[in-house]
């Protein structure tokens, strides 16, 4: 995930200590003006503030988790308050547009449409990758993406994400995953009982959903593919985004916010037993032991900010509009510099 690289020498060069020494200066030349340009780190100003911070199923998210029971709001003297965390994405973006609150966590996939049809925001961290998974019905005989065509995909929220990290991960194989896949509407609770009558031979879903259904129903779903794995687990998902206005008005509040998200990521990962049971308390349908294993097959919780970040941010982007979901006007990169912010630059 770091966007610096790293210098590496050949065996003959490790041999021979001429070319050693003429390498390392070489390195020291080049790293030097990387080094000097380098902008310092902004610092938190110790201010005590409330803040209202909008966030889709917040609780079962291991960041939040963390950062709200193990005391890193509270370390960087925030108060937050979450709201409408029980909403889906696009109803947390429709009521930040409304002013209901000045920061928000959602799906970048999301984020981004939003911030293209001019929500006044700036996104700020990548929060933690997501846990995409694409379920088949094991009686369906589906092996391969390309079998999904012109079948039944159920997903239990049209406004999550899920379906759009499916349909450009299809496209990306010559698959048109938007139009020629039927997404159905369907209440969680309905879903097992659908595959059973087989009216549906997959389903879309993220953690702690995807996992639940998978775990609890082992004879009916078996995984197909999903985003815990291979590059995709590398990439951020959840993403933290700023109000425009909150950012002029107190840049220091949202540093504070992304350090005590950064500090809680990096807790998480290397706690994940501990946070389990932190997410199973706000989660009855989830006991200890079986978020603690959904966890451990989780990918990395890397936070992401930076430049890192904003490259991200631009695949986002090409990929938006590789399923058409975003004209093909502007050059990605110089959309990702419009939409995102490094507050953590003094």
């Amino acid at each position: 995930m770091s966007s610096q690289g790293h210098f590496s020498l050949s065996r003959r060069a490790l041999l021979t200590g001429a070319v050693l020494a003429s390498t390392a200066t070489a390195a020291g030349l080049i790293l030097a003006p990387h080094l000097h340009n380098r902008h310092p780190r902004a610092q938190p100003d110790g201010s005590y503030r409330k803040l209202r911070l909008g966030w889709s199923g917040a609780e079962h998210c291991p960041v939040f988790a963390a950062a709200q029971q193990k005391g890193f709001f509270a370390h960087y003297n925030l108060d937050i308050e979450v709201v409408s965390s029980s909403a889906n994405g696009h109803e947390t973006l429709d009521a930040m547009q409304n002013k209901a609150f000045d920061y928000a966590v959602a799906s970048a996939l999301i984020w981004i449409q939003y911030l293209n049809n001019t929500l006044p925001a700036r996104l700020v961290l990548g929060v933690q990758p997501g846990n995409f998974r694409l379920l088949v019905r094991r009686s369906s005989g589906i092996t391969r993406l390309d079998q999904l065509m012109g079948r039944t995909v159920a997903i239990p929220d049209r406004n999550a994400a899920d379906k759009l990290f499916f349909a450009v991960m299809m496209r990306r194989k010559g698959l048109d995953a938007m139009n020629r896949i039927t997404w159905q509407d369907m209440p969680v609770d309905q879903i097992a009982e659908a595959a059973q009558a087989q009216k549906i031979e997959a389903v879309a879903a993220h953690d702690p959903v995807g996992w639940q259904l998978l775990h609890e129903h082992p004879d009916l779903f078996t995984e197909l593919v999903g985003s815990n794995t291979g590059h995709y687990a590398e990439r951020t998902s959840l993403v933290l985004g700023v109000s425009d206005a909150a950012l002029a008005e107190d840049p220091a509040a949202a540093t504070a916010l992304v350090l005590a998200l950064m500090d809680a990521a990096h807790w998480a990962d290397t706690h994940r037993d501990e946070v389990a049971t932190l997410i199973a308390d706000d989660t009855p349908a989830l006991s200890s032991d079986s978020a603690r294993a959904m966890l451990h097959s989780e990918p990395l919780i890397r936070p992401v900010a930076g430049g890192a970040f904003r490259d991200q941010i631009a695949q986002y982007c090409d990929e938006l509009q590789l399923i058409g979901l975003m004209p093909d006007l502007e050059d990605s990169a110089a959309l990702a510099h419009k939409f995102t912010r490094n507050v953590l630059h003094a």
